[in-house]
């Protein structure tokens, strides 16, 4: 029975003691991995990063002096001379406004009245009877009639009556007749001519 109880304690003597050789040696190679590890990464990072130049570090140098350098004052403006000022200022001020110019009208033309109508006198020798083809209380009208009456191939003439109230009328007359009957002959070929109305009337 005792040898039995001390086999026991040697067995379980010897599994300590392998479970803590086994402890340690794992220890001692996650130890070992982890500075192999270590070197590895620093070897790596120092190849990557290049080395600072010269130049590199001159340029932060020179960054760093200027951010150190003192900013100059603000500018101040310029004084403008007082006769600038004053040119300025009448510039600035509103010229007074011009008065319109006025452009008279242009005269308006004189109008001259048309000449009156020439009308052929009376005959000195008129007779007893003539042949009268018309008469108006315009004188251009009477102008007119007239003028056809020559354009028949009649010698016409104009007698001016004033009718007093009537006004004054102009009639247009052709031939001079000593008697009634003559005078009716002619009247026939005149209305032929003038195709128009005429009238034996007597002189005074």
């Amino acid at each position: 029975m005792r040898d039995a109880g001390r086999l026991r304690e040697r067995i379980e003597l010897s599994l300590d003691d392998r479970q803590v050789i086994a402890l340690g040696t794992c220890a001692l190679l996650l130890l070992g991995g982890v500075f192999s590890v270590g070197i590895l990464l620093g070897k790596r990072l120092s190849a990557a990063a290049p080395p600072a130049s010269q130049g590199d570090l001159a340029a932060l140098d020179a960054q760093a002096r200027k951010e150190q350098r003192p900013q100059p004052p603000a500018a101040r403006p310029l004084e403008v001379p007082q006769r600038d000022e004053q040119v300025r200022v009448a510039s600035l001020v509103p010229a007074p406004p011009r008065e319109p110019t006025v452009v008279p009208a242009p005269p308006r033309p004189t109008q001259i009245p048309p000449p009156a109508a020439v009308l052929t006198p009376p005959p000195r020798d008129l007779g007893a009877f003539t042949v009268q083809v018309g008469a108006s209380r315009d004188r251009t009208e009477a102008a007119r009639i007239e003028a056809r009456a020559r354009g028949a191939g009649l010698k016409p003439y104009v007698v001016e009556a004033n009718l007093g109230a009537k006004g004054t009328w102009y009639r247009v007359r052709v031939g001079s007749f000593s008697g009634r009957d003559s005078a009716n002959r002619f009247r026939t070929d005149v209305e032929r001519e003038l195709r128009a109305a005429a009238v034996v009337m007597p002189t005074r």
